[in-house]
Parts: C-alpha cells; sequence; structure tokens
C-alpha cells in the first residue's frame, strides 16, 4: 500500500456528524497492526497492540482473511498483511496523494533556494522519500532517492518525523526500533525537543563534509505531522544570515502546502 496517501474527502458533506462503524474501525486498527518492522504478528501480539479483546480480534482477522487482506501462515500460524492490500491500493487517483498535491511548491522551493528538496514522510518503523528535486546548481544532493527508507536518526527529514510523533511513540522508536544506548536515547531526546520547540533542524557534514541540511515539519491544522521539507546543499547556505534566509523560504513554503491541503485531509 502505498504509504504517503493520506486519507482524503470533501471539505463539505464529510458525514463527519454520522456515528462511526465501531467493526471497521477495529478492522482498520488490526490491519494498522503490521508495519515494515513487524509483518508477521501472532494473535496475542495483535490483541497487545490493538487493545481488542482475543475472541474480537480472531473474529476480525478471520473476516479480512476470507476478504484477501490478512494471511495467515498455516505453520506458524502468523498473521500477516495480504496482497490484497496493494490490489485495493491501485485504486488511490494518483491526484490525491499528498507528494502530488503539493509537489509543484517543492520543485518552486528548490529553485528559491537553489537546494535539493526532499519530501518524507512516516512509513511504519522507517522514514520514506516521496520526492526529491534539485534547484539547477551544479551541487546535487543525491544522498536520499525516492523510495528510500532511511532510520529515524539519519538525517534532517527523519529526526523532523520522530520529533512530531506522540511523546510513547517516540520513546519506542528510540528504545526498540533504534535500540539506543541510553546516552545515545538522551541526547537524541534533546534535539527532538529542541525541533519541537524551534521548528527547525541544521545538520552540518552529516551527509558529507562540505554539505549541510536543513529540514521543518508539514503541519495539518491541528498540529499533526503530514510530512517533513528538508534541503541539503553548500554549508555556507545554512550559517549566518543565508541560514535565517533559508529557514524562512522553507517555512513559507510549509505553511502554503498546509493551505493547498485544506479541505483535502483530517
Amino acid at each position: 500500500m502505498r504509504v504517503e496517501n493520506v486519507e482524503m474527502k470533501s471539505s463539505v458533506r464529510d458525514g463527519s456528524s454520522l456515528p462511526r462503524v465501531r467493526a471497521v474501525t477495529r478492522a482498520v486498527s488490526i490491519l494498522r497492526a503490521f508495519t515494515l518492522g513487524r509483518p508477521n504478528l501472532a494473535l496475542g501480539e495483535i490483541v497487545k497492540i490493538t487493545g481488542l479483546d482475543a475472541g474480537t480480534t480472531r473474529r476480525l482477522l478471520v473476516t479480512l482473511r476470507d476478504e484477501g487482506l490478512v494471511r495467515q501462515d498455516t505453520a506458524s500460524g502468523l498473521y500477516s498483511a495480504s496482497i490484497g492490500l496493494l490490489e485495493l491500493s491501485r485504486a488511490v487517483p494518483e491526484s490525491l496523494s499528498l507528494t502530488s498535491l503539493v509537489e509543484d511548491r517543492i520543485k518552486q522551493l528548490a529553485e528559491d533556494t537553489q537546494t535539493t528538496v526532499y519530501l518524507s514522510t512516516v512509513s511504519g518503523d522507517t522514514v520514506l522519500c516521496t520526492a526529491r528535486h534539485n534547484g539547477g546548481r551544479a551541487i546535487e544532493v543525491r544522498w536520499w532517492a525516492v523510495g528510500e527508507h532511511r532510520a529515524f536518526n539519519k538525517g534532517t527529514g527523519p529526526r523532523v518525523l520522530l520529533a512530531y510523533q506522540p511523546e510513547e511513540r517516540r520513546e519506542a522508536v528510540m528504545r526498540d526500533i533504534l535500540a539506543l544506548k541510553p546516552e545515545q536515547v538522551a541526547d537524541l531526546r534533546a534535539e527532538l525537543d529542541e525541533i519541537r520547540e524551534t521548528g527547525v533542524i541544521v545538520k552540518h557534514d552529516e551527509i558529507a563534509t562540505g554539505l549541510s541540511a536543513m529540514a521543518v515539519p508539514l503541519l495539518d491544522h491541528k498540529g499533526n505531522v503530514l510530512g517533513a521539507i528538508s534541503t541539503g546543499g553548500l554549508s555556507p547556505r545554512y550559517k549566518g544570515a543565508e541560514r535565517s534566509e533559508m529557514q524562512k523560504l522553507m517555512t513559507k513554503a510549509s505553511a502554503e502546502m498546509v493551505e493547498k491541503l485544506r479541505g483535502f485531509i483530517e
């Protein structure tokens, strides 16, 4: 399933006043339990992740299995997402992906800053690059390709996305997914706190000597993170007055992207 897609709806007559169908909500929570980091799960693990009781979870799993959305290994009994989900994803119009809605503005930002600009989103237990555009200068930073995954502590965009996750999720990622040592957790936690306080992160020489990167969040009107916008280029562009100008351009672009998304996302 395309992880970059966000749920789209019309800004009017959206049915928000109607009661939710609990069985559907529960089934979706089961499907979301499967991630890149945990593709195969036992019944008990799904129960723990979703908070549903075992009986309800098993009935829903059987239904999802019979509908081709979940697979159960006959030998181990473990459940996993099925290829049926991929078939459903093909029905999502390309025009309604987060990337396609903001990509023109990403290209413009690349031109305005004359850097390489990336858009990234959370993809399970990793971060996915969904767009990359170069502003035209001789230096093009190709550190991250479209469709490539990075860990949450690698690069500015991934750090921004981790910073804006719920606190419990941030701690679980650092402890269980990144498997950081206590002192490393403390350092990264301080960095994430600073990102949330300032709304920006700059790293020098992390990709390569002489190159720097900056990232800002793409937040919806409720403060939920949709993605991260990051730029990479020669380090002088990220120091002093040029750094301030870079941040101004990126923050402006982020705000304009959010306005463009208004009415298309929850």
